[in-house]
């Protein structure tokens, strides 16, 4: 039993470092969801459009919702009240500026 406490510490720990951002892929569609308590607004830029930026829609008090196409990989970051956030993802990559992007691949 000693053994086994500690493996789901870890665990837990590993899981709870990734809640703050997670992805749903659904009929072609990307749904991306980012947990940022306290923030006002969030918008999402993206390299599908050359990084525009799109209003990410609240679902929740903390959370946020973005839906993308989801035929081909794309880099991308968010701006929480005026200042870029990038959560925890799986894929990142450094950027031309010195910062980094999150990356999306599909069937990964």
């Amino acid at each position: 039993m000693k053994r086994i406490v500690p493996g789901v510490v870890i665990l837990l720990a590993l899981v709870a470092g990734c809640a703050g951002h997670y992805q749903k892929v659904k009929d072609g569609v990307v749904y991306l969801y980012v947990t940022k308590p306290g923030a006002q607004d969030i918008y999402f830029a993206s390299s599908i459009d050359g990084y525009e930026l799109h209003k990410a829609k609240k679902i929740d008090e903390n959370t946020w919702e973005v839906a993308v196409p989801a035929y081909a990989e794309f880099r991308y970051f968010y701006i929480a009240d005026g200042v870029v956030y990038l959560p925890p993802c799986r894929l990142r990559e450094r950027d031309d500026f010195g910062s980094e992007n999150c990356i999306f691949i599909p069937g990964v």
